[in-house]
């Protein structure tokens, strides 16, 4: 039996049929006018940005500034005294220990000093004769040789005047006819002699003179060295049991008991630690800002958790190289004080402050140095130009701009090389 439609019943079959395929057709209109709507847009965006370079920037901005330069340098010790051997011997016994605090008088060592005693009986009788000969020329007034001079003059003289007198009595006779020529003669030979032997003595009297004074200075001379040969063999001597000269703290030890020493052997060292002296290099190319007076910080491997504090005192006037001929450096000297860790010999590196101030300061990476002078790249209404400036002083980090910026102007780092002057740009 068949089952009879009625024309209403059909069409709403074909209604509810097409109403799918109306809602495909509709999403798939929808998404393609979004497709082109955003191509259109990217597109759009392209043409505006197409000369627009992204770039990193900073502000100008106003902080303190320090400027420091770096040196390497190490440690020393003018306070010091370095104790040598005035003798040779052999190092019986040591009294002190390294870094013992010392007296003046205090006994440091002891040597045994081979036949000490009688050099020191030597040279005590050296200075005593040689006193006696200058107490003896000085209780005369006169030299033993110009004593001898004088006595040797007053002879010739009298044997001179006698043989003159006897010269003209003779020739007196002669003429009277009361001597013979021969006579004349012979009292003619006995006053050339006799004029001869004063004229000698009288010149030997005449250097004696002049002598004596340099003479009694030889004398003197004599007892001075032989006062000094006294006094250095004391010394020697006195080193059988060695003196502390002055107060201060060991600050080494060269030598231990059975040591052969011989002169001008370097013993120990006396010191004190209260100031020390730093004997640095400063590289060439920061030499023109160091001066006197400029505040130091000193750090080292030798006291890592510490960090003193101290001061240029003087500055070289030359530039010097390094042994090598590879470095030139600036010499300068700076001054710690109270510095418990630091010790004379330690390498140190410096950080000397030439500059303190506050400032306008950007980024070294906004910094654009060329030929003709250093300029940056300041953003305004997104377009970047390529502003000349002056700076300053540097801490490595940032740098200070003297004419050129405002504060909060806003600079490009690290500029791209694409950038040109006028350019559109973006921030990222």
């Amino acid at each position: 039996m068949s089952e009879q439609v009625s024309p209403e019943s059909g069409a709403n079959t074909v209604q509810t049929a097409r109403k799918p395929f109306s809602l495909k057709k509709k999403l798939l209109t929808t998404g393609v006018i979004l497709l082109v709507l955003v191509m259109a847009g990217f597109n759009a965006y392209r043409i505006v940005n197409k000369d627009v370079v992204t770039v990193s920037a900073s502000r100008v901005i106003d902080q303190h500034l320090v400027e420091k330069v770096p040196a390497s340098g190490t440690v020393v010790v003018e306070d010091k005294e370095v104790v040598y051997s005035e003798v040779s011997g052999t190092v019986k016994k040591m009294n002190v220990q390294m870094g013992d605090k010392v007296t003046s008088g205090q006994v440091l060592l002891e040597l045994y000093i081979p036949n000490a005693e009688q050099r020191l009986a030597e040279a005590r009788s050296a200075l005593a004769s040689a006193e006696s000969a200058l107490y003896q020329v000085r209780s005369a007034g006169k030299t033993s040789d110009l004593i001898a001079a004088e006595i040797a003059f007053s002879q010739a003289e009298s044997t001179y005047e006698k043989d003159k007198v006897d010269l003209q009595r003779q020739q007196t006779l002669f003429e009277a006819g009361a001597i013979s020529k021969a006579d004349l003669e012979q009292a003619q030979a006995e006053f050339d002699a006799g004029r001869s032997a004063y004229n000698k003595a009288k010149a030997d009297l005449q250097r004696s003179q002049e002598a004596a004074p340099f003479y009694l200075q030889s004398l003197e001379a004599a007892v001075e060295a032989a006062r000094l040969q006294l006094q250095m063999v004391e010394r020697q001597t006195a080193q059988q049991g060695l003196i502390c000269q002055r107060d201060g703290q060991v600050l080494s030890i060269n030598v231990r008991p059975g040591d052969q020493i011989t002169e001008s052997v370097p013993l120990l060292t006396i010191g004190t630690l209260q100031e020390f002296t730093i004997q640095a290099e400063v590289p060439e190319s920061e030499a023109g800002k160091i001066k006197a007076g400029q505040p130091v910080s000193v750090t080292g491997n030798a006291f890592l958790d510490e960090t003193y504090k101290g001061e240029i005192t003087q500055v070289g006037l030359e530039i010097l190289n390094d042994i090598q001929g590879e470095d030139s450096y600036l010499p300068v000297i700076a001054v710690v004080k109270d510095a418990p860790f630091l010790l004379p010999g330690c390498n140190v590196d410096l950080e000397i402050t030439v500059a303190d101030s506050q400032a306008l300061v950007v980024p070294v990476e906004a910094l654009v140095e060329k030929d003709e002078g250093n300029s940056i790249w300041i953003i305004k209404d997104g377009t970047a130009s390529l502003t000349p400036v002056k700076i300053g002083i540097s801490d490595g980090l940032t740098v200070e701009i003297k004419s050129g910026a405002a504060k909060d102007d806003q600079v490009v780092l690290n500029p791209p090389a694409e950038l040109k002057d006028g350019s559109k740009v973006r921030v990222k």
